[in-house]
């Protein structure tokens, strides 16, 4: 094997440790900021702040441990995950899916005879398809990237490895992104199966 090829494996595969480790560290810098914020709560009485700013802290700490316990970023659509989990006993596979589906998913909500409500989920196509063609782009887009990169990178001279080594490594960064968008985006042919976990779901009921 051509020693200019050994020096670009050993260039991704280090990029891809460090990748791998700042998944892990970002993973840990959000239970440090939980513990952070949960550490200066009681200080906020003794310096007497003023009622908005602990309100804003209680809300910081809330939605990260939101995205912490679901994985969704967005704090709403993360609430509404845990209702879902919350009256449904579901398996591992449904719960990736309805968690994908999650920018989809409407709620519907009825007065029940003891004053509380009744919240019916629903999957809303036209959320449905919309999500769908900005993954189906965003994945066409990647595609073109990666093989531009990786074909463009084969066929540099040797002179120019670490020009090729960083291409390569551009090329696997895609990859990692089409992947992403696989795992959180629908895609097309599945519209009928995600329909009908969504309206195999249990209502919640909110007693609030």
């Amino acid at each position: 094997m051509n020693i200019e090829w050994l020096k670009i494996g050993s260039y991704i595969f280090s990029a891809a440790a460090l990748a791998l480790n700042f998944a892990a560290r970002f993973k840990k810098l959000t239970n440090e900021r939980i513990s952070v914020y949960k550490d200066i709560k009681p200080l906020c009485t003794a310096i007497e702040m003023k009622p908005h700013e602990i309100k804003a802290i209680d809300k910081e700490i809330k939605n990260l441990i939101l995205f912490e316990t679901t994985g969704i970023r967005d704090p709403l659509l993360a609430q509404q995950h845990l209702k879902i989990l919350s009256c449904n006993d579901i398996t591992d596979y449904q719960k990736s899916r309805i968690k994908k589906l999650s920018h989809c998913i409407d709620e519907e909500a009825t007065d029940t005879e003891t004053g509380n409500k009744e919240i019916r989920f629903i999957l809303n196509k036209k959320k449905y398809n919309k999500r769908k063609r900005q993954g189906a782009v965003l994945i066409a887009v990647c595609l073109f990237g990666y093989y531009a990169l990786f074909f463009t990178a084969l066929r540099l001279p040797k002179e120019e490895i670490l020009l090729a080594a960083a291409m390569l490594f551009m090329s696997l960064a895609l990859i990692f992104v089409i992947l992403s968008t696989v795992a959180t985006h629908p895609m097309f042919g599945f519209y009928k199966k995600n329909k009908e976990i969504i309206d195999s779901l249990n209502n919640y009921r909110d007693e609030s």
